[in-house]
């Protein structure tokens, strides 16, 4: 070693220069006095991402003996430059604290405070034992987690709401190294957070040296549904809602909830309308009610429907005004809330009364009409004169406009239809008859006793009688007006008689020769063209002369007439003028064909046989057939059967008479049937059928009964008759439906001996007691909290069942299925009723809860001291009572609400509460503490000692060198080997400072 120098091991030598600056501040605090190092960073403090580069200056501006940077990275050989640089392209080293010194007077050194950060690996959001909907108004847990961040005294973990910032988490711990952070926030939503997105940010604030603006880490948005009570749009429902008569309103009922609300309405005790909107009208009740309802829970808002109404209408009577009458109009006004001024009766345009009333009520006012013929039509209606507030004082409310219809007896028009009409033969007149009225006349002509033609013109000839009727008719009255019709023909008509003659009566034919003013020779009748009377008049008149005949069938359909012959002037003397002729219609009595309808008709079962009635007659017969003494058919065919009575009557009627003809239907039958018995059968019990056999001709060998192909009972008979057999059954559940018939044996002659002749089937319906499919309805069902069951109640019996469940004393529910909650009753009972019986099954409601473990008597985190175990206790509530037990491990489990826990006991245990509604496990993370306080003695002791031989370290290198002289360090040289450059072994240099006699005792 050379004379004045000091050789120190490289690591001891960092140490020694670090216990120097330490002794350094404590000296100058005991000394009071402390000189500024005259060197200046670029920075004072860095800010470095890690594995980040980094460069630093240290520059001064005053001679000095040499400068460097220590560090333990990147650490730069003493220098006597003036601005040196601290620099590292790589910044690994978290707890790294690089200082520049320099020798100056004294050697001092300036620190660089440097930071090294780490953005989070990742950040997450969750939600806190917690899943699905969230409900308005309770309060939730949301969790950050920011894993590998350094370092976390200047993380922020900032909460959002979409943009907005809700919160800010910062942390104490004081570490250099990454970590992983969590952080929490309770929030209470609302229905505004309902699908709002959620996040957390995770902030290093590394202040104004770190890079701006400040690293930050975002999380997935976490979005959740918020479920809350409906609320009703007030301002789109108010609460009074004024009704005028005519004008309905529509109701609007819209309110916002999650999920979203169901809207009725109720109008009354028992309507209920499931729509949004509702039409309400004068009709509607007064209060009606908007149901917002969803599963977050039910909201109610009243309406009250006032209506408001002016209305006109006529006092004890309906239908159109008779002209002439008296009648009184009303005029109601109904719920006015402002004060009436007057009340106006209108005609058109005219007012007819006029009242003042000067306090609002409701208020009826008549007065009488007497409508004429001109009135029809017009209209009336009321005005209520309302004193208001406001710039308009007065306005005015209406009624309808009451339109009256006025009926008025018939007026003839007698300028269009005179008195007296003349017609010449073969010339035709029409006559109109037009009559004023309301409502319209009907108009008619009356031309005899029973002849009347509706229609406004007649056309009238010589046929014509001699006086005919115009008839004007509505429903107010009728007003008739005679024409006297003059002819002045020949004619021929009938006497006394009109209509079809009947055949072998005596009648009288007339002839009538009217106002011919010539002389009249002779007068013939004649029938086709056979003259049948001939008489001589030499003297002109009005002649009627008559004939008796006495017509037959063959002459139905014969024409008559008659003819003068008249003498006049002219070259031609005579001349001949004939009536119409005179067509008689011969009515004659029905004659039944009886070559086509037998006396006698076989009917076999089974095979219908068609009947037919043909008669002749004029006019043509109408036919019916009696079957009995209520039932008549009509039709000239008749099919019969089995189900026909013994006798039947078929009747040929015309005008002219009535003919009837019996005939005896022979029914050959077998049948069968209950015996005073009738609809379905109840199982279990006795019943009798029986087998009727009927007119069979032939021998019965044997009889038979069939329930299906089983044959059930046989009788044989040999001798052939009426035969009622009887058989005794006891039908049970699986008879419902059979078929029952009977079969008769019987023995005919020819090359097929014997033939058989069955009955009908006979199907039966067996009615039996509902049976309760206890399959598909067990006796005791679970019922989860929050979770409903459905029960079905599913019965066989017939007639089909109905099922109705009771609930208790008063509850009734018609239906053959039930859902079932937490609220139902603890027995529901299944009723199956049907005609045959009731039968009942007993359900027993189990409530089931899912456990729920005692959160606040088990943490999640539970610290253990060495030495010293904790107790655990696992408590949980659920239906059933759930079972304890604790999994340390793959294979270990602990039955048991209690678990001691010690530093042996594995970083996780899970709680499991299990029941048959459900498992619920909470896992208790374990850690592992640590007693200090021997640990800090220790050191403290360890520390006193550490500083006492340093003090005493020092005091001798200060006694050595008062002992010993000075060194002299003037012109002292480098070594050659390291030229003051410390080596570690590994290439690393570390800077060393030379120290004088002077360095040392200042």
């Amino acid at each position: 070693m050379q004379e004045g120098s000091l050789s120190l091991t490289p690591s001891f030598r960092i140490f020694y220069l670090r216990l120097l600056g330490f002794c350094f501040l404590y000296f100058s605090s005991v000394a009071g006095t402390q000189a500024e190092c005259p060197v200046q960073l670029s920075q004072q403090r860095v800010v470095v991402r890690y594995n980040g580069s980094v460069a630093v200056n240290c520059n001064t501006s005053i001679t000095h003996k040499g400068m460097g940077w220590e560090a333990s990275e990147g650490a730069v050989p003493m220098t006597r430059d003036k601005m040196i640089t601290w620099r590292v392209s790589h910044l690994t080293e978290w707890d790294i604290e690089p200082f520049c010194f320099i020798n100056h007077e004294e050697q001092c050194q300036v620190q660089l405070l440097v930071t090294i950060y780490k953005t989070p690996d990742s950040v997450s959001i969750s939600i806190v034992d917690h899943s699905g909907p969230m409900i308005e108004g309770q309060q939730y847990k949301l969790q950050c987690d920011v894993h590998d961040v350094a370092p976390v005294q200047n993380l922020t973990v900032k909460w959002y709401k979409g943009q907005t910032l809700l919160d800010k988490t910062t942390f104490t711990e004081d570490s250099k190294t990454p970590l992983n952070e969590t952080a929490t926030l309770l929030i209470r939503p609302d229905r505004a957070d309902d699908g709002a997105q959620y996040s957390c940010a995770a902030e290093l604030e590394l202040g104004a040296e770190g890079p701006q603006p400040p690293p930050n880490k975002t999380s997935e948005s976490l979005s959740f549904t918020v479920y809350f009570k409906p609320i009703i749009d007030e301002n789109k429902l108010p609460s009074i809602v004024p009704v005028f008569r005519g004008y309905p309103e529509v109701l609007v009922c819209e309110a916002e909830g999650n999920p979203k609300p169901t809207i009725s309405w109720i109008l009354g005790t028992n309507v209920i309308v499931y729509n949004e909107t509702l039409t309400i009208s004068e009709s509607t009740p007064e209060h009606v009610y908007c149901i917002a309802d969803n599963s977050a829970g039910r909201t109610t808002r009243q309406v009250n429907v006032s209506i408001q109404d002016i209305s006109i209408s006529t006092v004890s009577h309906t239908g159109p005004m008779i002209a002439g009458e008296w009648y009184e109009l009303q005029c109601f006004i109904q719920n006015v809330v402002f004060k009436i001024v007057d009340v106006r009766w209108y005609k058109l345009n005219q007012i007819n009364v006029t009242e003042t009333i000067k306090t609002p009520a409701n208020l009826t006012y008549k007065v009488r009409i007497r409508p004429d013929r001109a009135d029809d039509g017009a209209q009336f209606w009321c005005e209520a004169k309302l004193e208001a507030k406001g710039p308009q004082r007065y306005s005015t409310m209406s009624s309808d406009h009451l339109s009256i219809t006025v009926h008025s007896k018939p007026i003839i028009d007698e300028n269009k239809l005179p008195s007296i009409v003349p017609v010449f033969r073969g010339n035709p007149e029409v006559l109109v008859c037009e009559a004023e009225g309301n409502p319209k006349p009907t108009i008619s002509w009356i031309l005899g006793t029973n002849v009347i033609v509706y229609n406004e013109s007649l056309t009238i000839s010589e046929s014509t009688p001699e006086h005919v009727y115009c008839v004007a008719n509505n429903s107010v009255g009728r007003t008739t007006r005679q024409v006297n019709v003059s002819i002045q023909d020949i004619s021929i008509s009938t006497v006394s008689h009109t209509g079809p003659m009947i055949a072998g009566e005596w009648y009288e034919l007339q002839c009538f020769i009217q106002n011919v003013v010539f002389k009249i020779v002779d007068v013939r009748w004649y029938k086709l063209n056979q003259i049948n009377v001939t008489e001589t008049i030499k003297t002109p008149a009005n002649l009627t002369y008559k004939v008796r005949i006495r017509p037959d069938r063959a002459d139905d359909g014969a024409q008559f007439w008659c003819e003068a012959k008249l003498e006049a002037k002219g070259p031609q003397r005579y001349s001949t003028m004939s009536s119409d002729h005179l067509s008689i219609t011969v009515n004659s009595k029905p004659i039944i064909d009886e070559n086509k309808l037998p006396s006698i008709v076989p009917v076999f079962r089974g095979y219908p046989e068609v009947l037919v009635c043909e008669a002749e007659g004029n006019p043509k017969p109408t036919i019916s057939w009696i079957l009995g003494t209520n039932v008549i058919v009509y039709n000239e065919t008749l099919t019969i059967s089995e189900s026909t009575p013994e006798h039947v009557y078929c009747v040929a009627n015309n005008s002219a008479g009535r003919t009837t003809r019996q005939v005896n239907v022979s029914i050959q039958d077998i049948s069968i049937s209950t015996v005073s018995h009738t609809g379905p059968m109840i199982a279990g019990e006795w019943y009798e059928l029986q087998c009727f056999i009927q007119n069979v001709v032939f021998k019965i060998v044997d009889v038979r009964w069939y329930k299906l192909n089983q044959i059930n009972v046989t009788e044989t008979i040999k001798t052939p008759a009426n035969l009622t057999y009887k058989v005794r059954i006891r039908p049970d559940r699986a008879d419902d439906g059979a078929q029952f018939w009977c079969e008769a044996k019987l023995e005919a002659k020819g090359p097929q001996r014997y033939s058989t002749m069955s009955s009908d089937h006979l199907s039966i319906t067996v009615h039996f007691k509902p049976i309760i499919d206890e399959n598909k309805l067990p006796s005791i069902v679970p019922v989860f909290r929050g979770n409903p069951e459905v029960l079905v109640c599913e019965a066989e019996g017939n007639p089909k069942p109905t099922i109705s469940w009771i609930l208790g004393t008063n509850v009734i529910v018609y239906n053959e299925s039930l859902t079932i909650s937490e609220s139902t009753p603890e027995h529901v009972y299944c009723v199956a009723n049907n005609s045959a019986g009731r039968t009942t099954r007993q359900v027993n409601v189990s409530i089931q809860v899912k456990p729920i473990i005692n959160e606040n008597k088990l943490p999640s985190i539970v610290p253990v001291f060495r030495g010293y175990p904790e107790v655990l206790v696992c408590e949980a509530e659920g239906n059933p009572k759930p079972t304890i037990s604790w999994i340390l491990g793959t294979n270990v489990i602990v039955y048991n609400e209690t678990l001691t826990i010690s530093e042996s006991t594995p970083e996780h245990v899970y709680c499991v509460a299990n029941n048959s509604a459900g498992r619920t496990t909470r896992q208790v993370n374990v850690v592992l503490k640590e007693d200090y306080l021997p640990l800090i003695a220790g050191l403290i002791a360890v520390t006193v000692v550490f500083i006492s031989v340093i003090f005493i370290f020092i005091y001798s290198i200060y006694y050595k060198t008062a002992k010993m002289g000075r060194y002299s360090l003037k012109d002292a040289k480098p070594s050659a080997q390291n030229e003051n450059i410390a080596q570690n072994g590994k290439h690393s240099p570390i800077p060393m400072k030379k120290l004088s006699q002077s360095d040392i005792l200042a």
